[in-house]
Parts: structure tokens; sequence; C-alpha cells
């Protein structure tokens, strides 16, 4: 059966240390967020270009996502991999995700929520604290 979600095991979370270095040596591209809010939900949505490495910010608990168009290979910490192509619906896990962006992705984060302040609704989803390579 083909869901469009192939699982694999890889790059283990000591890996991002490594990635996130070479990374930052690179010029930043710009991903365009969007926010969107409906009674008791709140979406974040990103489009990332094709031929990025994404790096995202630990998230504190598993939500629903959705890729609306585009592929990837989406790596989380805990080393497991999976490539997503459009149209999919997954839930993530809590943690760090990295991902490289096969074709340019229109992605979105879906939340539980009634909070609508965008700062308050960071500090409530993903941790904060210094990226993994401070102080290594």
């Amino acid at each position: 059966m083909n869901t469009g979600v192939t699982q694999q095991r890889g790059l283990a979370t000591d890996k991002i240390n490594d990635l996130m270095r070479e990374v930052l040596r690179h010029p930043q591209v710009e991903c365009p967020v969007s926010h969107h809010f409906g009674p008791n939900i709140y979406i974040r949505e990103v489009v990332m270009p094709a031929g990025t490495v994404v790096i995202g910010k630990p998230h504190k608990t598993e939500h629903m996502c959705n890729v609306i168009s585009g592929r990837m290979i989406v790596v989380n910490e805990d080393g497991g991999q999976m490539e997503v192509a459009a149209p999919a619906v997954f839930m993530a896990k809590k943690g760090r995700k990295t991902a490289y962006i096969i074709e340019t992705v229109r992605f979105q984060n879906i939340f539980s929520t009634d909070e609508t302040d965008i700062e308050k609704l960071e500090n409530m989803l993903v941790d904060n604290t210094p990226p993994l390579l401070e102080g290594k």
C-alpha cells in the first residue's frame, strides 16, 4: 500500500549539530510564514523553496501537519526519516525536525488552541532554548 510517506532510520540527534554548522555557512533562504486562526485552531503555514535544508525549532507537543504541495525528506531528532509528497497529512512527533526540500513545499503545522497572539503561541508551542550547536 502506498501512503505517500516512507519511513526509514537514519540521521541521529547528535548529527543535527554538524548539519546546523554547515547550513549556517551558506546564505539563508527566506521561507514566508503566514498564520491562520479559527475556532480552537491555529495553522502556521510556511513555503520552503526547493533545494533548501530547513532546521526547525523543537516542538513541545505532537501535532498534525499538512503538506499542500511539494516533496521533502523529513528527519526527526531520533533519526527516523520519511519522504513526504503532497498531498499528505501526518502526525508530527514532538522535538526538532530537519528537512531537505526536493520540490518547493507549502506546509502547515496545525494546533488546537484559542490563542491568537503569535508571541504567546511561539512560547507555548516551541522550545526557544539556544540551538544544540551552541556550547559545543
